[in-house]
């Protein structure tokens, strides 16, 4: 009888810790501004960042149809400008220039986000005039 017991309750855990883990919820994913349709090839999702993964609930941030590139605000520039934004990001050479640049940047996309009602998102996880440098596309400052 106690092994019976015993028995149910681990398989009654054992389907409880499934049941849990197989829910749909928020994690790595197309944002909110995810597209798919034509401009985006075989079914995929035109939209990048931090947003609902496998169908969750709840906004992310999402960079709409910003694209690889564009940044977290990437939604908020039209495609003129976000064109302007990458190739000024390129022309850099040393670190400086681009973190000067990117923090002015940075602020101008934080006050139009707040203009439209939009709470500015958190920054981002590493600057990208550090990732630049990394891969060697910057010179080091002074």
């Amino acid at each position: 009888m106690k092994r019976t017991a015993l028995t149910l309750t681990t398989l009654a855990a054992a389907l409880a810790a499934t049941l849990a883990f197989a829910a749909p919820g928020g994690g790595y994913g197309p944002g909110p501004g995810a597209v798919q349709n034509a401009e985006c090839p075989q079914q995929q999702a035109c939209g990048m960042g931090y947003g609902p993964g496998g169908g969750g609930s709840g906004q992310g941030y999402g960079m709409g149809r910003g694209g690889r590139g564009a940044g977290a605000y990437g939604s908020l520039m039209t495609e003129e400008e976000r064109a302007e934004h990458r190739a000024k990001m390129h022309s850099f050479t040393t670190v400086g220039e681009c973190k000067a640049y990117f923090d002015e940047h940075r602020a101008q996309m934080a006050a139009r986000a707040t203009e439209r009602g939009i709470e500015p998102g958190p920054g981002p996880r590493m600057n990208p005039c550090d990732r630049m440098l990394n891969r060697g596309l910057l010179k080091p400052a002074g």
